[in-house]
C-alpha cells in the first residue's frame, strides 16, 4: 500500500492565517510531528509559544496529490498562493507570525485610532479568550502585573522590550508601519555620537 500524498498548512489558532506551507508522503504523521518535533527551529519557536498558553497550531490538508502529479510542484503552488495572499509563511519568510496587522484597529474598534489603545484592547481581548486574569497573565508572561495592567490601559510610557515580551506569548511581533516627526527637530548637538 502506497502512502498518501498531501499538502499541509499550519496555521494560527487565535486568526487562522496560514504560517506553513509543507508536503508529505506519510499521510497525517509529518504534519503531527510539528506539533511536537518540527525540523525547524522557527516553527518549534512558535509551537513551543503556543504551548505556553495551552494551544498548538491547526493543522489542515490544503490537497490530496495524486501519484502523477509532482508533490514538489503542488507544494510550490500552494506556498506561492499564499505569498500572493500576503501570508507570512515560516519555511519561506524565516519571520515569527505578525498576528498585529494594519487593520486589527478598525477590526476590533470600528475606526482608526491611538495605536497603545489599539495594542491594549487587542491584548485584553487574547487573555480573555483564554480565561486568564491580569495576575496570572502576568505571571505567565513573567512581568509585573502593573505592566499588563499599563499595557491594556493603553498606556504609553511602557519599554519596549517588555511590550514584546507579551506579545510573543501570543506568538506576535509589532511591525513599524510609519515614523512620525515631532514638530521640533531634535536639537544635533545632544544626539551621543
Amino acid at each position: 500500500m502506497k502512502s498518501q500524498k498531501l499538502i499541509y498548512s499550519l496555521c494560527c489558532p487565535f486568526t487562522s492565517k496560514v504560517h506553513y506551507i509543507g508536503k508529505t508522503t506519510q499521510g497525517m504523521i509529518r504534519p503531527m510531528e510539528h506539533l511536537s518535533r518540527s525540523h525547524s527551529e522557527k516553527i518549534r519557536n512558535w509551537v513551543e509559544d503556543l504551548k505556553k498558553l495551552n494551544y498548538a497550531p491547526v493543522v489542515k490538508i490544503l490537497e490530496s496529490v495524486s501519484e502523477e502529479e509532482d508533490l514538489d510542484d503542488r507544494e510550490r503552488f500552494w506556498i506561492q498562493r499564499e505569498i500572493n495572499k500576503g501570508s507570512l509563511l515560516l519555511n519561506t519568510f524565516l519571520v515569527t507570525p505578525l498576528l498585529i496587522s494594519h487593520d486589527l484597529e478598525v477590526t476590533i474598534t470600528g475606526k482608526i485610532g491611538d495605536e497603545y489603545l489599539r495594542i491594549g484592547k487587542f491584548i485584553k481581548e487574547k487573555r480573555k479568550q483564554l480565561n486568564l486574569t491580569q495576575e496570572e497573565f502576568a505571571s505567565r508572561c513573567g512581568v509585573a502585573l502593573t505592566v499588563i495592567r499599563k499595557i491594556e490601559q493603553g498606556k504609553s510610557n511602557l519599554q519596549l522590550d517588555r511590550l514584546l515580551h507579551v506579545l510573543m506569548m501570543f506568538g506576535c511581533t509589532l511591525e513599524v508601519s510609519r515614523i512620525t516627526m515631532y514638530e521640533k527637530p531634535i536639537n544635533k548637538s545632544v544626539l551621543p555620537i
